[in-house]
């Protein structure tokens, strides 16, 4: 679909989630250095760290479903679009 069709809310949703996409593969990234580092540290803060890997881990899940979701309602706008555009041409070249 071309950039002029997508509509502003559909360019905040993206946009929102590849900014959070970006921030959460930093904190990704920081829970393993801190991992790497902590192998002499308390069981406990294994377990934070364990923690912030599942929650990193479920808000990419539902990231990724927000992504599919934009995807399929722009695929649907994109066929209304064109079964509109086949029906004027139609109805035009009947008239």
């Amino acid at each position: 679909m071309p950039l002029s069709k997508i509509s502003p809310a559909e360019t905040i949703l993206i946009d929102l989630v590849h900014d959070l996409r970006q921030h959460l593969g930093n904190i990704e990234t920081s829970a393993y250095c801190l991992g790497m580092l902590s192998d002499s540290a308390q069981p406990r803060a294994h377990g934070y760290l364990r923690t912030i890997e599942q929650q990193v881990a479920c808000a990419e899940s539902r990231l990724s479903e927000a992504g599919a979701a934009v995807s399929c309602l722009r695929a649907q706008r994109a066929e209304a679009a064109e079964i509109l555009d086949l029906t004027k041409s139609t109805t035009s070249a009947v008239t």
